[in-house]
């Protein structure tokens, strides 16, 4: 072909084009602002300007430009792509919010259970300023262009071939999609989840996108999500393979009443001055025009959470120093309680009344004839707890705060209730002198959002009179602290009323209840709310050196009186570098456990020390006494993390500590997820339902008996 040829050629291919464009501006510049909506979408989320598989959302937007071709006229063509302009929009800010509001959390099929529980959990709206403006400029430009440019189009002709094409096309989209969303979630084998260690994905939006997320956890919620228990006899096997091993602290709280205290969104910082690792915390009280000592400031911080400090600087305290947590709040309640949690459901909602015989009620109900009850200062049916409380996690009562007859949160988002209020009045059914108890206290307080509380104001004149965190009318983070701080205020005095009463009281035996109850205190997630843990930490990004600094949270367990360090000395284990006595502070005696801790391994500790053997296999952590570690798999965040990592699979360290050993991490997170698959089946398959309920305390009971 000569050169003359070649040029009429192009001459005729880009005339055709260039009729297509007249005929087609609307369509183009819908696609061109759609995906500069949907990337700002996924830039504000995680901080990446890209997708890196695009093709469902390509898919998405393909829809209206294909529609458009039955519709003639270019009126009504520009209505349908403003309108899918304005629902692209609408999806993503939706999205955005549930994720700016939950501390980062990606939409999965399974956040639909929590629909009725949404204001709540929705703490505030925020709205992303970069991706208002960016969507409204990028609309606003659409609109006027298409107005200007009206004159320069061409009017569409839909003919009858025109439309069998388009028709082909359209089948061919949908034909597309489907492809995609089998192809993307037929390798994800609920009952096998070793391939989420080494999938490619990151967790976040930069994947598919917001939108496309949305397709796909749609079609894997409908379609390829099922989990069946399988083989029953494989299960069972795995179920009672293993046993968990005593340590030098097993049986230290035989005989115990058991009192477990999960603390809203409580942090260290909201008792402790730490320079180095709250650098924006009460440290900041030792600079400025008003600087105190470090003993002045110690002394006032005393003053205003005395209690909290009676439980820290005992020497009956054992200390989890380098605890973390990353989920939410029903989460972390669930594994305290039951030392598991399956992946895809929300078990408050999705198995209610499944039987679960090794939650901790239901073993010291079964094995040692205690009664448990539960207490929150929030509402019956939020997390359904008023249902899920009583049937699945076996305990006798669930008292709420319409049955404690208080209710400061009259305007329904912030006031929150006050834990003094509920102390006060539940403290005799939470600590019967006539039985044993076992009693799980949840916390509302400190829950956010942080602003100025009526209920509050005479913490906030106590932090005044003493200098601690004044009000600055220029520095909404610091205000936030304040606030935060002074609902830990209550909290610490609900902790002095229930220390108080076990201390005054004595149980049918004759015996003070404080001399033989076993107190844990653990803090359920940081204090993401309005980002204050990470303004008081001053971690803004994952590049920092203690990135996982941002997750470490309180866990303080009180066994009784005793002394601790005398404790595990008689039993022939000594301090050594990961065990100390004695706090950064130089001034609390509690026994201090560095090494990594987190919630899965609360319930493991409690029955340790209880002196209980249990089923290895149906507890995701280990005790804290025990030389192993576990990690951590948050089911809200889909991320592994311990001190040393954070990951959402082994191609995509998000963050890596320098002395961060990846092998060892890697097959524990194998072991991890082979326990939490076959968790799946378990609770799929109800699997304890009728007699394997009974041949479990059967096998429970054998277990004591071996160890006795």
């Amino acid at each position: 072909m000569d050169k003359t040829a070649v040029k009429q050629k192009l001459n005729k291919i880009g005339g055709v084009l260039l009729v297509f464009a007249r005929k087609n501006y609307l369509m183009l510049g819908y696609i061109i602002t759609a995906i500069l909506i949907e990337l700002t979408g996924i830039a504000v989320t995680s901080g990446r300007f890209y997708m890196t598989s695009p093709w469902l959302y390509f898919t998405f937007i393909a829809l209206p430009c294909l529609i458009s071709m039955y519709i003639p006229g270019n009126r009504r063509r520009y209505a349908l792509f403003i309108v899918a302009i304005i629902a692209n929009i609408i999806l993503d800010m939706l999205f955005i919010i549930i994720f700016d509001s939950t501390n980062g959390t990606v939409f999965d099929y399974a956040m639909f259970t929590l629909r009725m529980d949404a204001m709540m959990i929705i703490e505030s709206l925020p709205i992303s300023f970069t991706f208002v403006f960016v969507a409204a400029v990028a609309l606003a430009l659409y609109c006027t262009l298409g107005v200007m440019l009206k004159k320069y189009m061409l009017e569409p002709d839909v003919k009858k071939s025109a439309m069998i094409t388009t028709a082909a096309l359209l089948a061919a989209c949908f034909g597309a999609d489907a492809l995609l969303l089998y192809f993307g979630n037929c390798d994800n084998n609920a009952n096998d989840l070793s391939y989420r260690l080494y999938r490619d994905e990151t967790g976040t939006y930069s994947n598919k996108g917001i939108v496309g997320n949305l397709a796909n956890e749609l079609a894997r919620g409908w379609w390829f999500s099922d989990v069946d228990m399988g083989d029953a006899a494989e299960l069972a096997e795995f179920v009672y393979k293993e046993k968990t091993e005593p340590t030098a602290m097993f049986g230290a709280a035989k005989n115990y009443n058991v009192v477990t205290v999960l603390c809203e969104s409580f942090e260290w910082f909201t008792f402790l001055a730490d320079e180095e690792r709250y650098p924006n915390g009460f440290a900041k009280q030792l600079t400025g025009d008003d600087a105190m000592t470090k003993e002045q400031l110690q002394s006032a911080l005393r003053e205003l959470y005395p209690n909290l400090y009676r439980i820290y600087d005992s020497p009956s305290t054992v200390v989890f120093n380098n605890s973390h947590s990353l989920e939410k709040t029903d989460i972390s309640e669930n594994k305290s309680i039951i030392g598991n949690y399956p992946l895809y459901e929300y078990i408050n909602y999705s198995y209610p009344k499944n039987t679960v015989p090794y939650s901790l009620p239901n073993t010291l109900k079964n094995l040692e004839g205690i009664l448990s009850n539960s207490f929150h200062d929030g509402y019956k049916t939020f997390y359904n707890r008023n249902t899920h409380h009583t049937n699945a996690l076996g305990f006798e009562s669930f008292t709420s705060a319409e049955d404690m007859g208080i209710n400061d949160d009259t305007t329904g988002v912030g006031e929150r209730n006050l834990d003094t209020k509920m102390m006060q009045a539940c403290k005799t059914q939470m600590f019967p002198t006539d039985r044993r108890f076992n009693t799980f206290i949840t916390t509302i307080t400190q829950h956010g959002q942080y602003a100025y509380r009526e209920n509050l104001t005479h913490y906030y004149a106590k932090m005044d009179e003493l200098g601690i965190l004044p009000f600055d009318e220029n520095d909404e983070d610091a205000n936030s602290l304040r606030y935060y701080c002074a609902a830990g205020m209550d909290f610490d005095r609900a902790i002095g009323i229930m220390l108080d009463y076990l201390d005054n009281t004595v149980d049918k035996d004759g015996v003070r209840l404080s001399d033989k109850t076993l107190v844990t205190m653990f803090g359920d997630h940081n204090c993401y709310y309005q980002g204050v843990s990470n303004y008081v930490k001053n971690i803004f990004s994952y590049d920092v050196e203690n990135y996982t600094e941002l997750y470490r949270v309180p866990v303080m367990m009180k066994i009784g009186n005793r002394n601790v360090a005398s404790l595990l000395a008689d039993n022939g284990q000594s301090d050594d570098e990961n065990n100390e006595i004695g706090g950064n502070d130089g001034v609390s005696r509690a026994y201090f456990i560095e090494k990594f801790t987190c919630v899965v391994d609360i319930m493991p500790t409690i029955l340790d020390v209880l002196g209980i053997i249990g089923f290895k296999n149906l507890m995701y952590g280990v005790s804290a006494f025990s030389d192993e570690a576990s990690v951590l798999y948050s089911r809200a965040y889909d991320r592994f993390l311990t001190d040393k990592v954070y990951f959402n699979s082994m191609s995509n360290l998000t963050y890596k500590a320098p002395d961060a050993d990846l092998k060892d991490i890697e097959q524990k997170c194998i072991t991890l997820l082979d326990k939490i698959s076959h968790t799946n089946r378990m609770f799929a398959g109800d699997f304890f339902k009728g007699a394997r309920e009974k041949e479990y305390f059967d096998r429970l009971k054998a277990l004591q008996e071996e160890t006795a």
